[in-house]
């Protein structure tokens, strides 16, 4: 049995939208020729798709069936257009992308002058947020792929998480903080002074709470809790906190004097870089190209610390 492909068409759009009227407006269609496509698809089928209830269009078990099938053959469509464009050397497509602050302000900036250069009509959308946050994109499907500092938690089933690379995190504060004419500071010490952190789950937070337990001492309650890396660079530049974070992110606000890394070794560490996506089989050819310029990124910077030119 062949399905008509304009039919599916029709079908995804009164899914997604929940009417026949707005479907056809988002279709270009009237709303009896959409009637009539939704039900020589049903006939087809031998199923009923959709109750009809007073607020719209509900899908029934037969149709949730065959939304997760439409749905992939849509992907497979748009997917073997896009590789056939990128053949020609005509590549278009939209990449939604997730990423945590510290990998847009490095590998990202890099891969896309590159990706530019490689395919100037891609369009990429990027959605910045905390590592826990963009895991559940890539799970909800609202990104094709996520770069994110490693978290720890379970993979969700369907996503993997692949090694990409490695960032140094320490603790930071403002030039003039107190902190700096300290002698002989220790760990201990950072209990002492107020603290503006990234909010609980982070992957820098688990960072910041194993740092004090491995060493059998009581993590510091932060005063401020935020996700906003913005807000806490704000915050700490200007009063008398210390924070975690990744050194890439505070790259201006060092090179201008106004924030800089505290100096103690035992509170550096490095945070591990993991690509967190769905199947590869699955990424469109566009998405591709902005992963493999990512990854090559990444390898080229692991190549810089190797031979000791890296920060």
């Amino acid at each position: 049995m062949l399905l008509n492909h304009r039919e599916l068409s029709a079908f995804l759009a009164i899914a997604r939208l929940g009417t026949i009227n707005r479907a056809a407006q988002a279709a270009g269609m009237t709303q009896p020729a959409l009637s009539r496509s939704l039900k020589r698809l049903e006939e087809t089928l031998g199923a009923q798709l959709f109750r009809r209830l007073p607020g719209g269009m509900v899908l029934t078990e037969f149709g949730r069936a065959l939304q997760r099938h439409a749905e992939m053959m849509e992907f497979e469509t748009t997917r073997v257009v896009e590789e056939i464009h990128m053949l020609s050397g005509a590549a278009t497509g939209v990449v939604r992308v997730g990423l945590v602050p510290s990998v847009v302000a490095s590998l990202f900036r890099s891969a896309l002058l590159d990706v530019n250069r490689t395919a100037p009509n891609i369009q990429i959308r990027v959605i910045e947020g905390a590592g826990d946050q963009m895991l559940e994109a890539v799970v909800r499907g609202t990104v094709d792929f996520a770069v994110i500092g490693r978290l720890q938690v379970d993979a969700e089933p369907g996503v993997v998480m692949v090694p990409l690379g490695v960032e140094e995190v320490c603790v930071a504060a403002r030039s003039e903080h107190p902190i700096f004419s300290k002698a002989d500071l220790t760990l201990a010490d950072l209990g002492d002074y107020r603290w503006a952190l990234p909010e609980k789950g982070n992957a820098i937070w688990h960072g910041f709470n194993d740092l004090f337990r491995r060493r059998g001492l009581e993590p510091p309650t932060p005063t401020v809790a935020t996700n906003s890396v913005h807000t806490l660079k704000s915050i700490v530049s200007e009063d008398d906190y210390l924070t975690m974070m990744t050194r890439i992110v505070f790259e201006v606000e060092e090179r201008y004097g106004l924030m800089r890394p505290v100096p103690l070794p035992e509170a550096l560490w490095q945070r591990e870089i993991m690509v967190v996506r769905r199947p590869r089989s699955e990424l469109l050819p566009a998405a591709r190209l902005l992963l493999g310029e990512l990854e090559r990124q990444a390898g080229a910077l692991d190549g810089r610390d190797a031979g000791g030119e890296g920060v």
